[in-house]
């Protein structure tokens, strides 16, 4: 089992020193050989060779990791993509790791994110490549979310107390809506070859715990797409109606 790290970013020295300590040689390779940059295209930044299958660390983006697993696959080198915010304090604690990879590169790539991650199995495999940028992103969407409703209603302390500005916050939602959508059709647009689903089926498959379901990506997805989708089209409808009201001509 040979781990050799491929760039000079930070993170990857806190991933050198996790996974040390839990037994593993690591090499390294600051300026990765020029076969392998030939194959990564631009963009590539940050890495680990894990005997032959490539892991993408860096912040590339979604549909770049997509078409760098396919470079590699042609080039006869398996690919792999971790996202997440890799913050020196995961040295200690572990890092928060979605991975995205075919399922049997999945398997090779267990023991590794059980040292990256805070316990064995405390990470989230998300289908191919690509899932896991795109669920790193949609988690971080949707905490964005949660953190602007907290936000509505918080006055600074000694101060008096101030009405939230329902009109900003809703603004802000809607922005993060419309990123969420363009952002899961974009997704499932990568991988054309799903199969159709009802509503039901897709609740179904999503309710199903996350390590028992083989594309949690795409289930992710279709559900962003399936709830948001349905709002957007009953806003529109509603403001091409409401012109034709009575109230309006009034």
């Amino acid at each position: 089992m040979n781990i050799t790290l491929l760039g000079s970013a930070p993170h990857l020295q806190w991933f050198a020193r996790r996974l040390s300590d839990h037994g593993f040689a690591i090499t390294e390779a600051q300026i990765p050989p020029y076969s392998l940059m030939e194959r990564m295209g631009q963009g590539w930044q940050s890495g680990i060779l894990f005997d032959d299958l490539l892991i993408d660390t860096g912040p590339t983006p979604l549909t770049g990791r997509v078409d760098r697993a396919h470079a590699c696959r042609a080039a006869g080198l398996a690919y792999a993509e971790l996202a997440g915010h890799w913050l020196e304090p995961g040295t200690e604690l572990g890092f928060a790791v979605f991975a995205g990879a075919t399922s049997a590169d999945r398997d090779r790539l267990r023991p590794l994110l059980d040292a990256l991650a805070p316990r064995a199995g405390a990470w989230l495999f998300c289908g191919p490549p690509g899932g896991g940028c795109y669920a790193a992103h949609t988690f971080d969407a949707l905490t964005s979310a949660a953190a602007l409703a907290m936000q509505a209603g918080w006055t600074c302390p000694g101060t008096p107390l101030q009405p939230p500005d329902w009109g900003a916050f809703f603004r802000q939602q809607e922005e993060l809506a419309t990123r969420l959508l363009g952002w899961a059709r974009l997704y499932l647009t990568l991988y054309p070859d799903l199969p159709e689903l009802d509503p039901w089926a897709q609740l179904a498959r999503f309710s199903a715990p996350p390590t028992a379901q083989a594309h949690f990506s795409a289930n992710l997805a279709r559900l962003i797409v399936l709830a948001l989708g349905q709002g957007f089209a009953q806003q529109e409808i509603l403001q091409t109606l409401l012109p034709l009201s009575p109230a309006a001509v009034k």
